[in-house]
Formats: C-alpha cells, structure tokens, sequence
C-alpha cells in the first residue's frame, strides 16, 4: 500500500478491504504518517499529531478485526478535526496566537466523542485561520497553510488544513465547521466534497444557530456514510436535531442560478464549470430550471457585519496583553463594532432575516439548487480573501445557506487552465441532507473527474 493506492480508495472500498483483512489498520496508519512526514512540512495543514496514541488505536483495531469483532465499519479508518472541534487533550487555538500555546482540551464535541465511540483513529487537527474569520488558511497561531494542487495557493478555509491534508492523500475524513462556508470554500479550493447540514442535523458545542458541523472527503460518494455516523441528537447541542431519509416521493425539482444580483462579480473560468455542470446535472435529472429570483438589496453586508462582532467579541475576552497579536488587518475590519448602538445591531438582526427571506425565494418553485461555491477560482496563499478589507466577501453564495439553516454540499466540478480546482454547490430543503448527497453522488460519478486514468490527488505537492 502506498499513498497514491490509499488516496484513490473510497471509504467502502477501504472498509472492505479492512473486514477481509486485505489491508490492516496499521498498515494504513503508517502510509498515512509516512506521507505526513513527507508534506506537512510544505503544506502546513496538522498540527498536534497522535502518531504514537493513533499506533496504540490502530493495533487495537487489527485485534478487533483478527477476531471478528470491529467496534464499527468505521474502526481503524484514520481521520482528522479541526482546530476548533475539540477532543480531550488536544490543542484548541481558534487559529490565533491569543490563546498562547493554546487550550488543551478536557472534553470530546460531539463529532470527536462519535469517532472515537466508532473506533476511527483521529491522527491529528487541521489548521484554520485567526478567529475562523477568513476564507483562507493563513493564520497567526498555525502559519500559511498551502493548497498541494499548488503550494503559492489558497486552501480557502476556515477548515484550511482538513482541505490540504485531505487532498494530499491524508485521512479519508475531516470533520471541519461551517458558518459562512467554512467547509465549503477549502473543498471548492482543493477538489473535494463536503456536507454543511441542515443546522443541527450533525451536532457540534458549543451550540450554534448558524455553525454547523460537517464532513470533509475527497469524494461524494463517501459523504453519506460519514454523515449518518456523525449526526442526530445530542444532549450536548441543544439545536441538534434527528437525521432523516426521505424514501420515495416525487423526483426534485431541480433549479441552477450564478446570480443572486448581489457580490463579486463571477470569474469566467467558474462561469464555464457551472455551465458544463449544469448540462451534465441535466442529462442526470432531465430538466434544470433557471432561477431569475435575485435580491434587490447586498444580503451579505449584515452577514458580514455579524462576523465582525463575532472577531470583536473573541479580541475582547481575550487577555489584554495578548490581543497585540491579533493580525492588524482583521482588527481593522472589526474595530469599527466598539461603536455601535444597539440601533444597529438591530439592523444587522433585520438585515439578516431579510437574506433568509430571499433563501426562501430562492428555492420557492426548486427542491435542489446548483451554484457556484465562490465567484472566483482561488488567490495567493498569504492573503486573507479576494478583498483585503472584507474577507469573506466572496461567500456570496455559501453564507446565506448559514443564516437559513439549509443543507449545501460541495463537489469538485473541474478546473482551470491553472490546473486549480473549481467547486460547484447544490442546496437543498432542510432536513432533505440525505437527498441532496445522493444527488451529488450522481453528479460526481457522472462528471468523472477522477475516473480509472483520469485526474490524480496531488500526493506531491505541486510548487
């Protein structure tokens, strides 16, 4: 087994090989260090490694299945959290040089403690962004994380180093969180797939209205499996809600739009993905609507003005002679909260239910809505967004679905003459997770990208 065999496996093809002990844990444990040792200096994606811990839980593992008695499908399959998802004895920084070395865990979040009940070896913790206030991985506790599909790029973020690691063949899961597209944006950026839930639908803590939880991987297909081990109620998330199955029923109806009438505007090259994709959606489903619904109004200002608040009130708790290591261009985009009234945050309140209003709009006469992930295709690795002074400006069609509680998953729809990923969005009604997956399954399999000799995980990192 070697890393390039590993990375090309989907997770049914690996649990198979584990429960006929064609492969073991261990042997797929160590192709998985070895490539960690061989990029993560280049990539800069994880941080906090287990490597003799995750030995102990893979030859525990070999002795489950030796005996006919895994903990799980899911037993021995090595996998990584983010920064900020914890588990006990793990380093939480939130991106940021703020908290010291960083808070070591005494808890497991709910997605942490459903691995490990699963016997799925987390090897370590993905780097993320100060404050997880950026579409990037540039971040003042973790350093620059570099997209392998071409290191002077961006991994989008916040769940930078779950985008890097996974790409370059490492885990075959990260479970990062989403609350602008923190999710969505690293797997448009390194040619993946990922879930953002239905809010609640996968529990996370603390509890959130807008941050969901939700799997990484480098395909599709795999997104299910993942998805119905990490979801459903949780005492510890007290907005989580059941997973459901919708089985039978009428066929979606199936809507695209690249315009909400408001954000940057669509780069060409994402234009063109789109427009491939949405024919071969066609072929797929027979009929895909045009979706002319556009706002009259920016709907991500007041989202953006509630991220500001979020980064102010973090810089705040924070020990006073610490907060100096704030990077300054994130304290200039959020200092301006430290005069408002409450006039105003109740405009950005206001603001905000009118963009979940035109969400509704938006799926009012569709069940299941293709858009793009991001307006561009990706920029340089050090900065902090597309627009210095707003940096996640670019969320445009990732942000809202937060605010509203729909489920969005993210697929790789090709990419540039760069050789740089271009991700493609479908949303679906809430609680229709499970649909809207398998929908996206479909669409990956018939747009081949990854096919017997087609495209190749970058395994070495492309400079």
């Amino acid at each position: 087994m070697n890393i390039d065999e590993l990375s090309q496996l989907s997770l049914s093809g690996l649990q198979s090989a584990l429960a006929m002990k064609q492969l073991s844990p261990v042997e797929v444990l160590k192709t998985t260090f070895e490539q960690i040792e061989k990029v993560n200096g280049s990539i800069n994606a994880l941080y906090d490694l287990r490597k003799q811990a995750a030995f102990a839980e893979a030859e525990a593992a070999e002795r489950r299945y030796a005996s006919g008695a895994p903990l799980s499908a899911f037993d021995g399959i090595p996998v990584s959290i983010k920064d900020s998802v914890n588990a006990v004895g793990m380093r939480w920084h939130h991106g940021t040089a703020i908290h010291r070395e960083g808070i070591v865990a005494s808890t497991d979040s709910p997605p942490a403690a459903r691995l490990k009940r699963s016997g799925a070896i987390i090897i370590g913790k993905g780097a993320m962004p100060d404050f997880g206030l950026s579409g990037s991985g540039v971040s003042g506790s973790h350093g620059i994380v570099r997209n392998p599909w071409g290191l002077s790029w961006n991994t989008g973020g916040s769940s930078a180093g779950a985008g890097a690691s996974l790409a370059s063949g490492i885990g075959m899961m990260s479970v990062g969180s989403d609350i602008a597209g923190s999710v969505r944006l690293p797997a448009a950026h390194c040619g993946l797939a990922a879930l953002k839930p239905t809010q609640g639908a996968i529990p996370h803590a603390p509890a959130s209205t807008v941050r969901s939880a939700g799997p990484i991987t480098r395909r599709a297909a795999d997104l299910r499996a993942w998805t119905a081990l990490l979801g459903g109620i949780d005492t510890a998330d007290r907005y989580s809600v059941p997973l459901t199955d919708v089985v039978g029923g009428d066929a979606p109806r199936i809507g695209a739009s690249a315009d909400f009438g408001f954000g940057p505007m669509v780069e060409p090259a994402v234009l063109t993905c789109f427009d491939r994709v949405r024919r071969v959606l066609g072929q797929i489903c027979g009929t895909v609507e045009d979706v002319t619904t556009k706002a009259d109004f920016d709907a991500y200002l007041p989202i953006d003005d509630s991220l500001k608040l979020k980064g102010w009130l973090e810089y705040q708790s924070a020990d006073p002679d610490l907060r100096d290591r704030t990077p300054e261009p994130l304290l200039a985009w959020f200092r301006e909260v430290q005069d408002w009234t409450p006039n105003k945050i109740a405009e950005i309140n206001q603001g905000i239910e009118r963009g979940v209003a035109f969400t509704v709009a938006l799926l009012a006469e569709v069940d299941i809505l293709l858009t793009p992930v991001m307006p561009v295709v990706n920029f340089p690795a050090e900065d902090r967004g597309p627009d210095p002074k707003m940096p996640l400006r670019h969320t445009t069609f990732t942000s809202l679905f937060n605010q509203s509680g729909n489920p969005a998953v993210t697929i790789c729809g090709g990419f540039d003459d760069r050789g740089l990923p271009i991700g493609m969005q479908l949303v679906g009604r809430r609680f229709d997770d499970y649909r809207l997956l398998d929908l996206a399954t479909r669409l990956e399999a018939a747009l081949d990208i990854f096919g017997a000799g087609k495209q190749r995980w970058p395994t070495v990192p492309i400079a």
